[in-house]
């Protein structure tokens, strides 16, 4: 997809005004729009933080004011080729890729706001969309993306920008247009 298709469906739930304002709000939050097709994703406002020891991603949860879930050793696993029902399956607890040991955050509240939060390796990514569609990004969202950006600055020097490098993306990479005080 280039060009006016590109355009038209980046702007297609959101025009141009908001997103460069929800832009120009948000500090280390970008707003990120779906790839949509069969992917089964929505847009989402993201931030990406750089964990790269486990004394990182326990230092990252405390300023996010979320408890590390410590996994007992051999804690259970579901058996490949096992039918379990969506309540079983679901009390299995999923381990970080880089820190077995820990459990993935989820779905959590940071800062009173929803918000999702799951380790890809050497990062920890949060996610905010609307309360009621989460396919979507709303104000609410932005404002609550807002309020968890408070907790955000103390460990800014762990923000990854661009959270999702590619031109879904808005971001200062992809949208420079968006940031002039950052060209040169």
């Amino acid at each position: 997809m280039n060009g006016k298709r590109w355009t038209d469906y980046l702007y297609e739930r959101h025009p141009p005004a908001r997103l460069h304002a929800w832009a120009r709000e948000l500090a280390y939050f970008r707003f990120c729009r779906a790839y949509g097709g069969h992917a089964n994703d929505g847009d989402q406002l993201l931030v990406g933080l750089r964990v790269e020891t486990q004394a990182d991603l326990v230092r990252t949860l405390s300023a996010l004011d979320l408890p590390v879930k410590w996994l007992p050793p051999g804690h259970p696993r579901p058996v490949p080729g096992v039918a379990y029902t969506a309540a079983e399956y679901a009390g299995f607890p999923v381990a970080m890729p880089r820190f077995p040991e820990i459990g993935q955050p989820g779905h959590a509240e940071i800062a009173g706001r929803r918000a999702h939060v799951w380790s890809h390796g050497d990062r920890l990514d949060i996610s905010v969309a609307d309360t009621v569609d989460h396919y979507d990004v709303t104000d609410a969202a932005v404002a609550a993306a807002r309020s968890i950006e408070a907790l955000l600055t103390p460990i800014a020097d762990q923000v990854v920008d661009p959270p999702q490098d590619d031109r879904n993306c808005v971001c200062p990479r992809y949208y420079p247009e968006l940031w002039p005080e950052l060209r040169g």
